[in-house]
């Protein structure tokens, strides 16, 4: 009865083990069988199975702790009252692109207002708010007007939200056609051409105005699809909207706040738990930097400080620039200041006069006289 129960425990151990532990107590086994026996022991599915489950384990922590570093953003943009130039253009780009590049952004929202623009310029931020839109969820807050290229802009966006007031719409353009009798240029002029000087015949200015017309009313069509209740001839009348109106008529999603506006990117982009990234401040914080780097070898020799440096950069800098003023108050240093230099910098080295254009040229350059722009009740 003894061996019997004996056996009855014996047989319940592994095949492999009862066999490693009859060998070892008869003595019947050493050296190389010894360790044969023992290798298929540790080769069994009872030992590999585990060591596998928890080395798997083990690895999919290690790429959670290294492929998704730290916690998921939600990147804030703020756009105060802004008519879109090519320079505003510029700085709402690279905000744009900022939040587009930082992997640690996984969704965007945007708090916009605008009357909209030059027509270049509102076209590059609603390409570029589209091509952060491929990327990351993007939502925008229209806020007290978001209309012409403004709203062109948000087109580009995932989701709209409006407050009840805001100004929505005006879908249109606006531009300046030569006069029905248009000015004879003087006898110096020599021009090669009918249209080398106004580009177009007043009838080509109007026929290019509706062309242009059509085109930003069908962008609108296809971006809200569906949600667009609101015939094709009432929307190119470019009538302006309530934020209440807009999100009946499908020009907005949804009357909401910026805190609603932030909990929808979220829930678009699938996170939680996320914290937050003032992206006008990081990248104000990056162009300091910049700025830094390019100026600090130029006053660490010889006693040169910033202001040497400005003089190297802008010779023909007039001492009482109110621009100029602002920086020397930071003695060069400090966020006010280097924001000042870049002004000056971008000021002076980028814009041309256009009433005297080039040397010695006997006419001036217009301006851009296509736009998307809203002008206002009465103007």
């Amino acid at each position: 009865m003894r061996v019997g129960r004996r056996g009855g425990v014996v047989n319940r151990i592994p095949r492999h083990f009862r066999t490693l532990l009859l060998a070892a107590s008869r003595n019947e086994n050493s050296g190389v069988g010894f360790f044969s026996r023992l290798r298929k022991v540790l080769t069994g599915w009872y030992v590999v199975a585990p060591l596998l489950a928890g080395l798997g384990i083990a690895v999919g922590v290690w790429t959670f702790a290294n492929a998704t570093p730290g916690q998921p953003r939600v990147g804030i943009i703020d756009i105060p009252f802004t008519v879109i130039t090519e320079d505003s253009a510029y700085v709402v780009g690279r905000l744009l692109d900022y939040a587009r590049q930082d992997d640690s952004i996984q969704a965007v929202v945007i708090k916009l207002t605008s009357p909209g623009g030059g027509a270049a310029a509102s076209e590059h931020l609603y390409l570029e708010t589209r091509r952060l839109r491929a990327e990351k969820p993007v939502v925008v807050v229209m806020n007290g007007l978001v209309a012409s290229g403004g709203y062109m802009m948000s087109m580009g966006a995932s989701y709209l939200y409006t407050k009840p007031s805001s100004l929505v719409g005006n879908v249109g353009v606006v531009s300046a056609a030569d006069p029905l009798v248009p000015p004879v240029p003087g006898e110096d002029v020599v021009f090669s051409g009918r249209h080398k000087l106004d580009g177009a015949s007043r009838r080509d200015w109007i026929g290019m105005v509706d062309e242009l017309k059509s085109a930003f009313a069908q962008t609108v069509v296809s971006e809200r699809g569906d949600r667009l209740r609101i015939s094709w001839d009432e929307l190119i009348e470019a009538r302006i909207y309530s934020g209440l109106d807009a999100v009946k008529l499908g020009l907005a999603d949804e009357i909401g706040s910026d805190s609603d506006a932030i909990e929808k990117a979220a829930e678009l982009a699938g996170i939680s738990n996320y914290g937050f990234v003032d992206v006008n401040l990081e990248l104000q914080i990056e162009i300091i930097r910049e700025l830094q780097r390019i100026l600090e070898p130029l006053g660490s020799e010889d006693g040169a400080n910033l202001v040497d440096a400005l003089d190297l950069l802008l010779p023909d800098l007039d001492e009482s620039d109110p621009v100029l003023e602002a920086f020397l108050e930071e003695n060069g240093d400090g966020v006010s200041g280097l924001q000042a230099l870049r002004g000056l910098m971008l000021e002076r080295q980028l814009s041309t006069d256009q009433a005297d254009p080039l040397p010695d040229f006997p006419l001036g350059i217009g301006r851009s006289n296509i736009y998307y722009l809203y002008v206002g009740h009465g103007s």
